[in-house]
């Protein structure tokens, strides 16, 4: 979690640096590790397996909004105060957000979410664990194992997903 938490700051310093005026930066090892930033502010965070993009210009996708990093296992949603609905595809899902709604339909294997004020939808979980503040969790089914590590968190049955 540390180093998810550093790499978030990381990939935002750079990203102010980049809409500063900056002509790009590589922070990568020979493995494809690390972080880099292109010309037009587009922040790439990758571990030399799997790689997170965000476009320049502040256009994380042309849907709805958010960063996802979309791999066989496990899914990676990381959000401001954006709506996203989503398939779990029976895939294990991190939400990293705020003041973000997130319907996950479907059956998803463990659902981590963290930050503060938002308000999670899953169908079914094989478990839901919260980091952070205020925020709401439902599961539409089943009997989750679950993890409150924060404080005003909520996790219940009910919601919007569908099974």
């Amino acid at each position: 979690m540390r180093g998810r938490i550093l790499a978030t700051a990381g990939a935002a310093t750079l990203f102010m640096l980049a809409g500063a005026g900056c002509s790009g930066i590589d922070l990568r090892d020979e493995n494809g590790t690390g972080i880099s930033i292109d010309e037009d502010g587009g922040v790439s965070v990758g571990n030399g397996d799997a790689e997170v993009v965000i476009p320049g210009a502040g256009n994380a996708s042309e849907s709805s909004g958010g960063v996802r990093a979309d791999g066989e296992s496990v899914f990676t949603i990381a959000s401001s105060g954006e709506n996203i609905k989503e398939d779990c595809g029976d895939r294990a899902v991190n939400v990293v957000a705020s003041d973000t709604t997130v319907v996950l339909n479907g059956s998803c294997g463990d659902v981590n979410v963290a930050g503060s004020g938002n308000e999670v939808h899953v169908g079914t979980a094989t478990s839901v664990n919260v980091v952070g503040s205020k925020n709401l969790v439902y599961y539409a089914s089943g009997d989750p194992r679950s993890a409150d590590l924060g404080t005003g968190n909520v996790i219940e049955a009910g919601g919007d997903a569908a099974p």
